[in-house]
């Protein structure tokens, strides 16, 4: 990221000169540009002319709609146009959901032959064997992108995603704990000495991103200040059948970002070092932490970096250990049958956001810590719990009497809260 004279970051490629001028850098396909301007948005704009214009120079030569399959297509546009505009260069899950719904469904017609009802036929073919409405949705944008630069090369004279017609997605409830489930789940791990007691622990005091946990190293938490960092996350990519774990840079700017000890979170960061370093002199040799990897905090029981599939797997099993104790209980007890929902790590995150509006946090302040780039997000993921509700009723008294006013009995929220 450049900056100005002042120090305020300009965007990727933006400096201001010691004369006052702007300068922009770019380079596409090995050509470098290079503009000046004295005007920030004048430079932005041009550069953007620019750059557009190398890409379209280094198109697929010979180019004709009509022998052009999409397929074709959608390589060439993802590596000029898309794929610069990814993290790291490019990503092989991008790639796969274009290829895995439209590609291998009209991907080899080509370009000029592809109408309005192709598309709208696959649409229909995806949703009959299963696909969500959200992936299909996801799908369709990608391919409306692809064929909007197909049209403006001069490939196609029409747009067929235009017009489609697309089921809107079911508003999905965010799975988030209660207080009392909560408590459950946190005394079950105490009780059978869970390997991530102290990861989901975290987890909840700061409603970090799986991804972001697993790529949190020792040297990102300052005890003394009392915040922690978050600067990567730890993510899988399958290319050719084949799974690799790398560290790459946070879901987006504001995901990079400082969040302040809560409650016990220093307790729990020390009872996991000491955990980790007895662990790794238990397994000598067998401690499996490649070196390129740093000194995470949070690893398998082996010394392998944790990933989402496998605290996925974990939490699979913690839902049903607890079930099957609803089970026996209700077997052999007095106790209704009563159900634990699935719980996945993500489910943690919201928990974490619905804890602090519980707490009274400004919106403001939960943004931050939550990595948000607008409020809309932080408050998509708050939560008002049943619990929550039930209080706030019994404040209202008689409703439908007139004369009545509120109970004077505030919520004590203080006392609906777990570990927070």
């Amino acid at each position: 990221m450049g900056k100005n004279l002042n120090g305020k970051e300009l965007g990727r490629g933006l400096t201001q000169r010691p004369d006052g001028r702007y300068m922009g850098r770019a380079q596409v396909e090995g050509k470098a540009i290079v503009l000046y301007d004295w005007k920030l948005k004048e430079l932005k704009k041009n550069l953007a002319i620019a750059i557009d214009e190398a890409k379209r120079s280094n198109l697929m030569p010979d180019m004709d709609g009509k022998k052009v399959t999409l397929s074709e297509w959608f390589e060439e546009w993802y590596s000029k146009y898309k794929a610069p505009t990814l993290k790291n260069g490019g990503s092989p899950s991008y790639k796969r959901r274009f290829l895995n719904y439209y590609g291998v469904r009209i991907g080899s017609k080509p370009l000029a032959d592809i109408r309005q009802l192709h598309v709208q036929t696959a649409i229909a073919d995806m949703l009959e064997t299963g696909r969500s409405t959200k992936s299909v949705r996801e799908a369709t944008g990608i391919l409306q992108n692809c064929i909007e630069a197909a049209i403006a090369n001069g490939l196609m004279s029409i747009n067929p995603v235009v017009g489609v017609i697309v089921p809107k997605c079911e508003k999905v409830e965010r799975r988030v704990l209660s207080v009392e489930e909560q408590e459950i789940f946190l005394k079950y791990l105490e009780r059978t000495k869970s390997w991530y007691e102290e990861m989901y622990k975290f987890m909840l005091l700061t409603g970090m991103r799986v991804g972001e946990i697993g790529g949190l190293r020792w040297e990102d938490i300052d005890f003394a200040g009392k915040f922690i960092y978050v600067k990567r996350t730890l993510s899988y990519d399958y290319a050719d059948g084949k799974k690799t774990l790398r560290m790459t840079s946070p879901k987006t700017e504001n995901s990079v970002r400082k969040i302040p000890f809560f409650g016990e979170t220093q307790s729990i960061l020390e009872k996991q070092m000491e955990k980790i370093k007895a662990r790794r002199e238990e397994l000598g040799e067998r401690w499996r932490l490649p070196e390129e990897f740093g000194n995470l905090v949070f690893l398998t029981s082996r010394g392998s970096p944790i990933g989402r599939y496998a605290v996925e797997s974990d939490m699979r099993c913690i839902t049903g250990q607890i079930n099957d104790m609803y089970r026996m209980e209700a077997l052999y007890g007095t106790t209704a049958p009563k159900t634990f929902e699935r719980i996945h790590p993500h489910a943690l995150r919201h928990t974490f956001a619905t804890r602090c509006f519980e707490k009274g946090m400004t919106p403001r302040t939960v943004q931050e810590i939550m990595g948000h780039a607008n409020y809309n997000t932080t408050v998509s993921y708050t939560h008002v719990l049943d619990d929550i509700k039930m209080k706030e009723a019994l404040c209202v008294g008689d409703f439908l009497q007139n004369g009545n006013t509120l109970n004077k009995e505030v919520t004590e929220y203080e006392s609906l809260l777990g570990i927070i």
